[in-house]
């Protein structure tokens, strides 16, 4: 990647970085999503990482075509998604959302002078951090057993329901299959803040994401927590100790977890103030 003067119609942009790594850290050379040099648009603190594509083959109605073709979008979003990891082994970057496009260079400049204070403030706060993603699946015949023989409600109302004439019972045996079902959820979210409590101390942020169902997962147990943490990269191995010795306490209750990254810090990019 190089200092020059980007010269197109189009400017694909991946990223912001501090213009102050560039001159304590080598810039790898990255090709492009156009298959042209990347190279890097300064303005003061900011460094925008941009590279040159073809207007009509990036206009907004041709990549509105393109997403349609699963092949096409598979292809440039894994490249996308490629080059952002590439800049943030180097440098603190927020990421930019894929197919982020500006038809001249002056348009750029215009977003970084008129969010300058924000996106700079949003690098500060992501200097050093890293992203990890942690999934807890959860067995649901050992969690319910769990629950049978646990659960403080549960266990009162199988109590009454075995001192009862049989003619009572129907209804009873109803109404404690939906306690039973309810209780699972309310166990499995008081797991969920437990885990979340104990992984507190080395933690900056945690974004809670919607659970992925099996037809995404392809496993049997069922996804109860799909959470994306940003820590400091000082503290990862710590991090990945605690979730090591977390999950052993949880096994128990039929939890297993998966930990990917580090990512670039793709959820925690937000800003109070839209960048785009």
């Amino acid at each position: 990647m190089s200092h020059t003067k980007v010269n197109t119609d189009y400017l694909y942009l991946y990223g912001v970085i501090l213009t102050e790594e560039i001159r304590t850290s080598v810039i790898p050379n990255i090709l492009g999503i156009d298959e042209k040099v990347a190279t890097t648009k300064i303005y003061k603190d900011l460094a925008a990482v941009i590279t040159p594509v073809n207007a009509q083959n990036f206009s907004q109605e041709q990549i509105d075509l393109q997403l349609k073709d699963a092949d096409w979008l598979k292809e440039k979003a894994f490249h996308h998604h490629e080059v952002i990891s590439i800049i943030h082994q180097h440098f603190t970057v927020l990421p930019m959302s894929f197919c982020t496009i500006f038809q001249n260079e002056s348009n750029l400049e215009s977003l970084l002078v008129d969010q300058y204070d924000v996106i700079y403030q949003k690098l500060l706060t992501l200097k050093d951090k890293q992203e990890w993603n942690l999934k807890v699946f959860c067995n649901h015949e050992k969690a319910l057993s769990f629950v049978l023989q646990h659960n403080d409600e549960v266990l009162d109302l199988r109590a009454q329901l075995a001192s009862m004439p049989k003619g009572k019972q129907f209804l009873m045996k109803k109404k404690l299959e939906h306690l039973i079902s309810s209780q699972l959820e309310v166990e499995q979210s008081k797991w969920w803040n437990e885990i979340k409590q104990e992984l507190t101390s080395v933690v900056s942020e945690i974004n809670l994401r919607q659970n992925w169902g099996k037809e995404v997962t392809e496993r049997k147990d069922e996804m109860i927590v799909n959470c994306d943490f940003l820590i400091d990269q000082s503290v990862s191995k710590l991090f990945m100790n605690n979730v090591v010795t977390i999950e052993k306490l949880y096994e128990p209750l039929g939890c297993t977890f998966q930990v990917t990254g580090p990512w670039p810090p793709y959820h925690f990019s937000r800003t109070t103030k839209e960048i785009l």
